[in-house]
């Protein structure tokens, strides 16, 4: 099978050097068992022999490079990106069962099938699972849920969902992470783990696919930064590669024949089974911002967002401590099960810290869960006995809390009703304000705040902007950000002069 070439209309927007003479490759082996072996998945064409496409073709190709003196594979590392609908999905399973069975399988694979939930890992696991079982090498293999084993061998292809965490990556042969741009917050650490845990096999490949995201201060952003360095020139490193498909900046957007150029560069799938006229009239039904991050895969913030990570994590201060007697604003901010409860302190010179929070785990299956109103009212009077502490506590299902905290500590407990857009307007701004300035605000870097900092949207309101999520379902809480505007709110009111304060009605605030 003769090396695949791609026209130059048909290219990667960001790819790995192509040597001159290129080197010798597997790529046409492999290809040839997918195609002979796999069949499609769900879809128009499920159950018939598998196909690739052309592009899948050269990437297979390059993929399986290696170097003709050792016979050794050159890439160790791999970042494929492409718009939503190319057939990542198909491809990336066709690849895993290459390795778990394929002509150049290593002896005693060992394949986890990785993505951020339990339901984009089950998504490629199953896709996976059908291509095999619905072809001619069923009955060669073990198939379950969860995993798919070689009958007369060791050697083993499971899912793993990076939500889960792990604590040991076992001796994989092949990592394979699905839509990295959700590998976020903790879920990085897992990562981190499986692909170390590549250096106890020999030849071991760690395959990473992903759709653009919207905050490049992450883990596919940080690796997409190291590849473009990699297609620049500007480093040399054989072992990554990287094919990032995309439109370029040049595209004027604002009309249809901008609009169809940019989506022709950045689909290697059109117009095989890429609709472009359908992704063009999708320009209008959704925001364009999303429109450019699933169609022509950029990174595109909402324009809504309110404070990015990065300019969020520019203000932690890690050593500065809370002094036992020091004074206090506490915001409270109280769910029942969805959302999270979480109580947050601001000092008298802005510096925010998380006290506590309770939020449902990713992996917590239980419907009955709730918030443990017992701890929460426990960790309340452990923070009033050990602290000079007011409260601002936002109502909505907890008043018979706030009205014993209020018995318990008199005026040192004040509501604040979020709610309430003549009084959250102004405190969102003076937020955001301290935060763009960088004056008089800094906070303790904790992870879960700058998580539930970078989840919030904003609307705006003829009392300024107000916090909200990206819409009413979502699962990305933003409860924390929201108790640290009223912890750093309180702070205006503790700090007003002492004639004034006498007239504060606390519990109305």
């Amino acid at each position: 099978m003769s090396k695949p070439t791609l026209t130059p209309q048909k290219r990667p927007l960001y790819s790995s050097p192509i040597s001159n003479p290129p080197p010798p490759s597997w790529g046409g082996l492999v290809c040839r068992w997918i195609e002979t072996n796999l069949v499609h998945g769900e879809g128009d064409k499920f159950g018939e022999p598998f196909r690739l496409e052309p592009w899948q073709r050269a990437y297979i190709w390059r993929l399986y490079e290696y170097d003709a003196a050792t016979q050794k594979r050159t890439v160790k590392r791999a970042l494929l990106g492409t718009p939503k609908g190319n057939g990542k999905t198909e491809l990336l399973a066709a690849i895993a069962l290459a390795e778990l069975a394929g002509p150049k399988a290593p002896k005693s694979p060992n394949i986890p099938i990785a993505a951020a939930s339990f339901e984009q890992a089950d998504l490629l696991f199953g896709t996976a699972r059908i291509m095999l079982t619905q072809g001619p090498l069923a009955k060669l293999f073990e198939v379950y849920d969860t995993e798919i084993l070689i009958k007369d061998r060791p050697g083993r292809m499971y899912r793993v969902a990076a939500a889960a965490g792990t604590n040991d990556g076992g001796r994989p042969t092949c990592f394979i992470a699905d839509e990295l741009h959700e590998w976020t917050g903790n879920k990085e650490r897992v990562h981190l783990v499986l692909s170390n845990s590549l250096a106890k096999r020999a030849e071991a490949l760690e395959l990473n696919i992903s759709t653009a995201g919207s905050d490049e201060n992450t883990l596919l952003g940080r690796m997409l930064t190291y590849a473009k360095r990699i297609a620049s020139g500007e480093v040399t490193d054989p072992s990554f590669l990287v094919e990032w498909w995309a439109a370029a900046d040049s595209h004027d957007l604002e009309t249809d024949a901008g609009r169809r150029a940019a989506l022709e560069q950045a689909n290697p799938s059109a117009p095989a089974f890429v609709d472009i006229d359908r992704l063009l009239a999708r320009a209008n039904e959704v925001p364009m911002h999303e429109w450019q991050r699933y169609h022509l895969n950029r990174f595109v913030q909402p324009p809504d967002r309110w404070i990015g990570a990065e300019a969020w994590m520019k203000l932690a201060d890690r050593e500065r401590t809370l002094i036992p007697g020091e004074r206090l604003s506490i915001g409270f901010d109280g769910s029942y099960a969805r959302d999270a409860t979480v109580i947050t302190a601001c000092t008298m010179d802005g510096h925010i810290f998380l006290i506590k929070a309770w939020e449902k785990a990713e992996t917590n299956r239980d419907p009955d869960w709730t918030v443990p109103r017992g701890e929460v009212d426990a960790v309340i009077d452990q923070v009033m006995q050990t602290y000079d502490a007011t409260i601002f506590a936002d109502p909505p299902g907890w008043a018979s809390e706030i009205e014993e905290w209020t018995r318990r500590y008199g005026k040192r407990v004040a509501v604040f009703p979020t709610a309430t857009i003549e009084r959250m307007g102004p405190a969102v701004d003076r937020f955001f304000t301290a935060v763009a300035t960088g004056e008089g605000l800094r906070h303790d870097g904790s992870p879960l705040l700058a998580r539930h900092i970078s989840n919030v949207h904003t609307r705006l309101t003829r009392y300024g902007q107000v916090l909200t999520k990206a819409y009413k379902a979502s699962p990305d809480r933003i409860d924390a950000a929201v108790s640290a505007v009223v912890a750093f709110q309180g702070v205006k009111f503790l700090q007003v002069e002492p004639k004034q304060a006498a007239k504060v009605e606390w519990i109305n605030l």
